[in-house]
């Protein structure tokens, strides 16, 4: 009987427990899209940051054929282990030369002899032979 007594006193008391929490539910404070702006700013720099990566590698990856003569000229300096200033002076030399592209320079030595050279290059007529003795 003493049992039944105190199932009876806690059923009695069920209404203070049910509003026990309803102080609680009003306390949080609401959020709305501006508090996640700082979450879409990174969102954001990491996908751009994510796609920058993949161009370089793309522009990098020379184990795929393709038909961009950028690419091209890249890849013949990397063969032949020139730096980015012989790159450079190559590009120079074809527009002096009124080539159709720049890798035209890799299969005619005759470019790089000083009877050939036009007067804008006169200056690096040294580094141009050089460069032709590295290439043949």
């Amino acid at each position: 009987m003493n049992s039944t007594f105190s199932a009876f006193t806690l059923l009695a008391q069920y209404d203070r427990w049910r509003r026990l929490g309803d102080g609680l539910r009003g306390s949080g404070s609401r959020s709305d899209l501006s508090d996640l702006l700082p979450f879409f700013i990174v969102l954001g720099l990491v996908c751009a940051g994510i796609a920058v990566a993949v161009q370089i590698y793309k522009r990098r990856d020379f184990s795929k054929p393709c038909d961009d003569p950028q690419k091209l000229l890249r890849q013949l300096c990397a063969v032949h282990h020139l730096n980015y200033s012989s790159q450079r002076l190559l590009v120079r030399m074809a527009t002096a030369l009124e080539l159709p592209h720049p890798a035209v320079l890799f299969v005619t030595p005759s470019a790089f002899s000083a009877s050939e050279l036009p007067a804008q290059l006169s200056k690096e007529a040294e580094q141009i032979r050089q460069l032709g003795k590295q290439l043949f």
